[in-house]
Formats: structure tokens, C-alpha cells, sequence
């Protein structure tokens, strides 16, 4: 039952996977567009995560997929932010990020470590904490760097 519940959740992730690339493809060019589609694949990621944050729900191979997903987002996340992208109308950056960009691209490279380290995770007691140190790290950067809504 463990091994045929692995696969389908592996299934499951290359299927996202595959819808991501497909995402991006479409969007390829814009990075505002890129990067909003790749926050929204991280929150999506994040949110599956809460799913798996017990003893009851947890799987490490599920885990593993999403973390590395995270991680491999917050990469790619780096060059999602050229200079000028902050005056699309469309975009959630805060200007702060091109003043401060170090500090973005620190709290970015950050997030990837995390996320790599959760998704190392083989049990919920590990992956518990792991999973909340990488959501503490997107809380406060979009506390920091993401436009409030009105």
C-alpha cells in the first residue's frame, strides 16, 4: 500500500511539474508574468505541504517533491527581477526590491536552502520544523518586499 501510495504521489508531482513548464512556456519572456506564476507554484507547493505536516498525513517522498520544487523555484526566482520590471502595472514587487536587491537575493538563496533541507525530511517530527522555517522565510520577505494590497 506505501509503495503504490509513493507512486501515485510521484505521478501526481511530475504531473504539476509538467503543468509548470507548460505555465512558463506560455508566459516565457515577461518576468513578471514568470515569477508570478512561479510564486504561485511555490504557494501551491506550500500549501500541499501543510497537508503532509503530521504523523498521520506525512510522506516523505511527497515531501521531498514539493520542498525540491520550492527550492528550484527560489532559484530560478533570481533572475525574475531585472531592472525596470518594477513599473509593469501588473506586478506585486515592491520597488524596495531593486534598492535592497542583495537582501532579496539573500532571503531567496535562503528559502531554496530551507526548502532543501525540509524536503530531506524522512519523518513528520523533522519535516514539521523544516517546513516552517520555509514558510517563516516567505512570510517575511513578501513582509517586506511584496506591494500591500488596498
Amino acid at each position: 500500500m506505501k509503495r503504490s501510495s509513493t507512486v501515485l504521489w510521484a505521478a501526481a508531482g511530475g504531473a504539476c511539474l509538467a503543468l509548470s513548464v507548460a505555465f512558463a512556456a506560455v508566459s516565457a519572456g515577461n518576468p513578471v508574468e514568470d515569477r508570478q506564476a512561479t510564486m504561485k507554484a511555490v504557494g501551491q507547493a506550500m500549501k500541499e505541504g501543510a497537508g503532509i505536516n503530521s504523523p498521520a498525513t506525512f510522506d516523505a517522498a511527497k515531501a521531498k517533491t514539493l520542498m525540491d520544487g520550492v527550492a528550484a523555484d527560489a532559484k530560478k526566482l533570481h533572475g525574475l527581477y531585472p531592472a525596470g520590471s518594477d513599473k509593469d502595472p501588473k506586478t506585486a514587487a515592491d520597488p524596495k526590491i531593486w534598492d535592497n536587491k542583495a537582501d532579496f537575493d539573500k532571503r531567496l538563496t535562503e528559502m531554496a536552502t530551507l526548502a532543501s533541507t525540509a524536503g530531506k525530511a524522512t519523518t513528520a517530527d523533522a519535516f514539521k520544523p523544516a517546513y516552517a522555517a520555509v514558510g517563516a522565510t516567505c512570510k517575511s520577505c513578501h513582509d517586506l518586499y511584496r506591494k500591500k494590497k488596498s
